[in-house]
């Protein structure tokens, strides 16, 4: 009889190391598992952000651009009028008996 007993503690005791083993590696390829697509998420984030900065460096660079051909137009229009202004001076210093050009 006391061989029995310890046959069946024996065996339950070997069926409950069998199921916490189990269990043990089923959380640790569940912990395995989100840890992969915890990683794979993030890399996808990652690649996304890299994404969306190239494509605000590109937008940059184009308003960039465009604000230095705008500030060169302006600059070539105040050439312009300086220059203008300055035949306008010279033509009113030209006249006999004009006043002085006051700025």
């Amino acid at each position: 009889m006391a061989l029995r007993l310890s046959i069946v503690l024996a065996v339950a005791g070997f069926i409950a190391l069998v199921a916490g083993i189990y269990e043990i590696d089923r959380r640790e390829k569940s912990s395995s598992d989100t840890v992969t697509a915890n990683l794979t998420e993030i890399e996808q984030h990652v690649q996304s952000l890299g994404e969306q900065i190239r494509i605000l460096s590109d937008q940059s660079a184009k308003q960039l651009g465009a604000s230095e051909r705008q500030v060169q137009a302006l600059v070539n229009q105040i050439q312009a009028l300086e220059s203008r202004l300055k035949e306008l001076e010279d033509d009113v210093r030209a006249r006999p008996g004009s006043a002085p050009v006051r700025r």
